[in-house]
């Protein structure tokens, strides 16, 4: 979005004014005047995602207290009329929260689209951004300003989602426990503080490519493609940021790890203890837990994390977007130091 560029003056007008003696000079007052359109109408999404998730909350505490479903809480999954009751709650609460857990994957993408690539490949593209440079600003000083407002925006805008998507998954997620898995991508991609981490790394990969493309169209497009693709690798790597726990159990044929445990990897062990290969030809046996024992297959090991990783491991991705996010940073003042010209 270009838009015409006024003289640098330490005076700030009285509609830089935000109230609360808090006021925006120069050229930040600019950056925001560039960027508060989005702003609003992301502030608008994000109360409206607040209001309806309050309600929904709300309708499902009350129905899991109105139907004494706290007597089939558990992590593992429970028979007759708890199993009847849960049923009927996960159609009633947990199938229509499945959507909006789901697009929450596109958020981060949108922030890196529509706020980070144009960020400065419209000024690059159309050369305005040599008019600010040339009015007693440097240009790193207009990169922190270009860069420092859409960042600011984009984490309140995105934490206020995170933080409403969070309080309505909650009731839901500790009373299914094992029946809606914490673990798969959703709803872990659209709650808690990993999602704002990925929506600052979508905008720097937004801010950078247009800062290399000079092109708004180019960057847009290729934020897309290597934000999903950053989102695919951190997806790929998430179970090794904490260690695992690792547990052995005798005399079963079941899993080793809790029934809402995170699975990474497991298999048969033998009386010692010792991990074994798995026997193919035993599913195919009249009775598959002799077949396995006559074979030395006498217990399980699995290596999982449990329920109670989900936050640390939140918090840990989250630390890596923004860590990745500070390397682009630093990519990006080099080009202006060196390249941009």
């Amino acid at each position: 979005m270009s838009v015409s560029l006024i003289p640098y003056r330490p005076s700030t007008p009285a509609s830089a004014r935000t109230g609360s003696g808090l006021r925006l000079r120069g050229l930040t007052w600019l950056v925001w005047r560039q960027n508060r359109l989005a702003f609003w109408i992301g502030l608008g999404v994000a109360a409206a995602v607040a209001a309806y998730s309050i309600v929904r909350h709300q309708e499902m505490v009350t129905a899991i207290a109105q139907g004494h479903l706290d007597a089939c809480r558990g992590t593992t999954v429970p028979a007759g009329t708890c199993a009847n009751k849960l049923v009927a709650f996960g159609q009633t609460y947990q199938y229509p929260m499945r959507r909006p857990l789901q697009a929450m994957l596109a958020l981060p993408l949108l922030f890196g689209v529509f706020l980070g690539g144009p960020q400065l490949a419209q000024e690059l593209e159309s050369g305005t951004y040599r008019t600010v440079c040339t009015q007693s600003v440097t240009r790193l000083r207009w990169f922190a300003a270009k860069l420092l407002v859409p960042v600011a925006l984009t984490v309140v805008i995105s934490g206020t989602i995170a933080a409403a998507m969070t309080w309505w998954w909650q009731p839901a997620g500790d009373l299914l426990g094992a029946w809606f898995p914490w673990y798969q991508w959703y709803p872990y991609d659209g709650i808690g503080p990993v999602l704002v981490g990925l929506s600052v790394l979508s905008l720097l990969i937004g801010v950078t490519a247009g800062l290399i493309l000079r092109r708004t169209v180019l960057a847009m497009g290729a934020t897309v493609v290597l934000g999903a693709g950053a989102m695919y690798l951190l997806e790929s790597v998430r179970g090794h940021l904490l260690p695992t726990t690792l547990a052995t159990v005798q005399h079963t044929t079941g899993s080793a790890a809790p029934a809402d445990a995170w699975v990474l990897a497991e298999g048969p062990v033998n009386a010692t203890g010792q991990r074994v290969p798995d026997l193919l030809s035993c599913y195919a046996a009249d009775d598959y837990s002799k077949c396995l024992v006559q074979h030395g297959r006498t217990g399980r090991w699995a290596e999982f994390h449990p329920a109670s990783h989900l936050w640390p491991l939140q918090w840990a991705e989250t630390g890596l977007c923004l860590l990745l996010a500070a390397a682009l940073t630093g990519l990006c003042v080099q080009v202006i130091r060196h390249r941009l010209a």
